[in-house]
């Protein structure tokens, strides 16, 4: 018996079909944006897992996942390489293993599906797995909630279902349309036609409205090459470049500064903070900038990823959730000096509490978010209830000129859409821009350039049907959908023996 039947493997032509539309799922979503690739992407996988035993669709599953890591998180190779002190191969190695273990969650999820049995209605239980298994990747292991299938779909008719189900929801019918049209049934059009006529009907109603003035803001773009930032004889040089770019932005609303705009400690920066705070509100204005920050509670000492707002605002924001091997080491004592990028500067932060208070700016709740936060739809959800508007400022200088930082400004615009609140996105050289409600870009700097973005944005109130009720509105139908057919797979069996 070879090892190939051993192991049940399949097909090498069907696995390495496996791989390459995994590959090109990303093309899918930003900066691409073309969203048939990735549903056909997706038909691929389907219909090679139909009729396979469980054993091997696991194996096509993982191939396929594999593919969808290896280019959809291909911007992690920049940040290891580049930034990392790390050797081109052993970079590329790293990003592999990413992939790889990544590529396991889907087939899992293949394995599972093809567990069921022969299904009446195999594409709901299909989707209804697809679903539930990008929810895990949102919190298992503290979540890499990345490449959700629905981000692709921002600009067509079925992000109308953002504000009622969330990302997943629209993760859900796009894939149930794909599949529907795939069956080339009259009635299947039919039913496709009807969700995205929902969804473009549902686009035009808003379930948050403005509230009181339109608000001056002002989003300065430092653009600090990642070399220089975290070098402490830079640190007063770049405070000066902030401040030299808000000159003129004195006396609007609200000046945004990006994440660690300032390098220095909370308590070393005491002298210019002072004099930040009097400036702001001396011209009425609230400067909201990112600073990292030590607790007083120690020895021992935590150190936090934060928010502040100074002048016209107050208020301290933690960040919650933290980026593994960037700014906390997994299993620090064993990994901590075995190479460079396991010694990033500033890579031993704290996590900061589920319950904090939004920051005020005048009588203004902003709710601040910092970089990998916004990935996390549950996080931002929660947080959206006591806020007027949003914040999320972000060092997007890791991935260099990669998509990362293209796919990290789709995950804003859904937030936003999803919760029909204003984001203001204010990053080191870029995507900083204004997103409206709706998910739509307002105003956009552009990449690699120190600059300011001026725009006008408003409160909003009410809330959506999304942060009201969160996951339950897709998740409970899919779990009912795979509880159902595991129970008449479970009866198939007792009826075959």
């Amino acid at each position: 018996m070879t090892l190939s039947s051993r192991l049940q493997l399949p097909d090498r032509k069907q696995l390495a079909l496996a791989l390459a539309s995994g590959l090109l799922y990303v093309f899918g979503l930003a900066p691409w944006d073309f969203w048939p690739i990735s549903l056909l992407s997706v038909i691929v996988l389907f219909t090679l897992l139909s009729d396979q035993p469980a054993i091997k669709a696991g194996w096509l599953g993982w191939a396929w996942g594999t593919g969808m890591w290896l280019s959809g998180a291909a911007w992690l190779w920049v940040s290891i390489y580049e930034f990392g002190s790390t050797s081109a191969p052993t970079a590329s190695l790293m990003l592999l293993a990413v992939a790889v273990i990544m590529g396991f969650a889907t087939a899992l999820q293949s394995l599972l599906w093809r567990s069921l049995g022969e299904q009446r209605w195999p594409i709901l239980g299909f989707t209804a797995l697809w679903v539930v298994f990008e929810w895990l990747r949102s919190w298992v292991l503290t979540g890499f909630p990345w490449l959700y299938l629905g981000y692709g779909f921002l600009d067509t008719s079925l992000a109308g279902f953002a504000p009622i189900g969330g990302v997943f929801m629209v993760s859900a019918l796009a894939l149930l349309s794909a599949l529907l049209v795939a069956r080339m049934r009259p009635i299947s059009w039919v039913i496709v036609g009807l969700i995205w006529l929902g969804g473009a009907t549902l686009r035009q109603h808003a379930f948050t409205h403005p509230l009181g003035t339109p608000i001056s803001v002002s989003i300065v773009q430092g653009n600090i090459p990642q070399d220089d930032k975290w070098q402490e004889n830079e640190q007063d040089a770049i405070i000066k470049i902030y401040r030299n770019l808000s000159r003129s932005e004195w006396g609007r609303d609200i000046i945004l500064w990006p994440e660690a705009a300032i390098t220095k400690f909370f308590d070393d920066a005491a002298a210019d903070l002072l004099d930040l705070d009097t400036k702001a509100i001396q011209q009425h204005s609230t400067l909201i900038t990112g600073i990292p920050y030590v607790s007083e509670d120690g020895p021992p000492y935590r150190y936090y990823n934060s928010i502040i707002a100074l002048g016209m605002g107050r208020g301290l924001y933690e960040k919650q959730r933290l980026v593994p091997f960037g700014e906390y080491i997994p299993f620090e004592q064993e990994l901590r000096g075995l190479m460079p990028f396991f010694n990033l500067p500033m890579s031993s932060f704290s996590w900061g509490s589920e319950h904090q208070q939004p920051l005020q700016a005048g009588l203004l709740r902003v709710q601040g978010s910092i970089c990998y936060e916004i990935a996390y739809p549950s996080l931002i959800q929660h947080q959206a209830a006591q806020a007027d508007l949003f914040v999320i400022i972000s060092n997007d200088a890791w991935f260099g000129g990669s998509h990362g930082p293209w796919q990290h400004f789709e995950m804003v615009r859904m937030r936003a859409l999803e919760n029909g609140r204003y984001f203001l996105s204010g990053t080191n050289n870029g995507i900083s821009a204004i997103v409206d409600p709706s998910g739509k870009v307002v105003r956009q700097a552009p990449q690699f350039q120190a600059t300011v973005l001026r725009g006008t944005i408003r409160a909003m109130t009410g809330l959506t049907p999304w942060t009201v009720w969160g996951n339950k509105l897709v998740l409970i139908p899919c779990f009912t959908i795979l509880i159902l057919l595991a129970y008449r797979a479970r009866h198939q069996r007792r009826a075959r023996s």
